[in-house]
This record gives C-alpha cells, structure tokens and sequence, in this order.
C-alpha cells in the first residue's frame, strides 16, 4: 500500500463523516481496532509468492506486525502452501485475532493477483520468476517486495521498473546488507565519505565466481510439487 493509497482511506472516512453517511449501529472490534491492533482500515493486507525457505521466514516476521493481515499465500509446491497458510491461521487463533478474514492457499499467483482485497504481495520464488510475476502484480495493482536478485538481466529490470511507474506503485527489493545488516554498513558508508579512514586509494569488488550450466541428476519431483510450473519460462529440465 503506498502512502497515497493511506491517505485516500483516511480522507474517505474522514469526508463520509462530513456528508453525513451514517455509521453502523454495531460495529466490531476488529474493524474499529484496539490498542494491539489498528482498524481494519489502517492494516496493510498482504499476500505472499512463493512460500520456501526465505519467504516463509518473512511470512513468520509479518505474522508479529499488529498492522498486517497475511491474508493468502500461494506456491506450486502443495506442502509447503499448506504449512504456510496452517501458520498464518494458527498463529492469528492463537493471538485471539479472531476478526481476522483467514488465509486462502493458491497453487497459481495469478488468483492470489486478482483479489481486490490484497495492498501488496511478498515475492520469494525461483528468480526466473522475479520480472513475471512483480509486471503481473503491478499491473493488478499490488505494491511489491520481492526478493534479491531482482532480475536475471538489465532488459528484464528495466521492464520492471517501466511496470512500476506505469501503474504508480511501490517495489523494494530485498538486500540483507541494506537492510537487514544496515546499522553496520551504513556507519561503513559514513567512515568513507567524512574521510575517517582516509584518502581511499583503491577499492577491491568480489562478485563470486561464474555461473554455470546445472549438471545435477533427475531425480523424482518430490510429493506436491508442480515441477513444470516451477519451471515456468527457464529451460525444460529434470528436478533434483
């Protein structure tokens, strides 16, 4: 949801009262709020892409946020969906967060986009994935965090980033040295540029190594996984 989009909430509700629309007679506390949780027009409702390792870990720290409704998650692979959407809904019942609207499980992103009742998706799959599936959400109208490497190629960031401002949203990109690390790398930043350590000479940049073609074995697709649609727009090739 982009600061805009927050404050056409708050101006709607605030102009509703000026005109006159009446409010309900009964009104939940959920959508008024309490102290530990904001009105159901003040919360950011997400959906998650791609529910492996790293976005389930994402998904575990929205699930603390008072402010956020995890509303739907979506991967090809059915167990790992179902964990993810089981821990969303145990996780709210255990909170007492009974208002909460419940967790969807999808096996394709394009239902999870088409809901109206999303503000922003949170994107981990397999990076041939990236320029699709965040093109696809902001042309749905979702703002966007996606996870690094953004994309595989310049062209593929640059349709992105034309994507991004055709349809006036957010994207964030996600780098564990700019944020998750940023205390430390950014007092780096300010030793550099106040000329703390000096006049710098020379500056070295490590990159890894080149890529290289897969050459593992085909072994059988695991239980649950859609390995064609895993692979999408990347090579035909067997899982392993």
């Amino acid at each position: 949801m982009s600061p805009s989009d927050a404050l056409t909430r708050r101006d709607f509700a605030a102009r509703a009262g000026i005109l006159g629309f009446g409010l309900p007679t009964i009104v939940s506390a959920s959508a008024l709020g309490r102290e530990d949780r904001p009105p159901a027009s003040e919360r950011l409702t997400l959906g998650f892409i791609g529910v492996g390792i790293q976005n389930f870990g994402h998904l575990r720290s929205f699930l603390k946020r008072p402010e956020v409704e995890i509303v739907a998650v979506c991967d090809v692979d059915s167990t790992r969906r179902d964990v993810a959407r089981h821990t969303v809904q145990q996780t709210y019942s255990d909170a007492g967060r009974s208002g909460s609207p419940g967790c969807d499980a999808y096996h394709d992103y394009h239902d999870l986009l088409a809901r109206d009742d999303i503000d922003a998706v949170v994107v981990a799959t397999p990076d041939h994935w990236h320029a699709i599936i965040v093109i696809e959400a902001c042309k749905a109208g979702k703002d966007i965090y996606c996870e690094k490497p953004l994309s595989l190629t310049i062209r593929e960031a640059q349709l992105m980033t034309e994507a991004v401002r055709k349809h006036d949203r957010v994207l964030q990109t996600g780098s564990q040295q700019r944020t998750e690390y940023a205390g430390r790398f950014r007092r780096a930043c300010e030793y550099v540029r106040s000329g703390r350590i000096g006049r710098v000479q020379t500056v070295h940049v490590g990159i890894g190594a080149p890529s290289r073609w897969c050459d593992l074995p085909g072994d059988p697709p695991e239980p649950g996984l859609d390995w064609d649609f895993w692979l999408g727009p990347a090579p035909e090739r067997s899982y392993n």
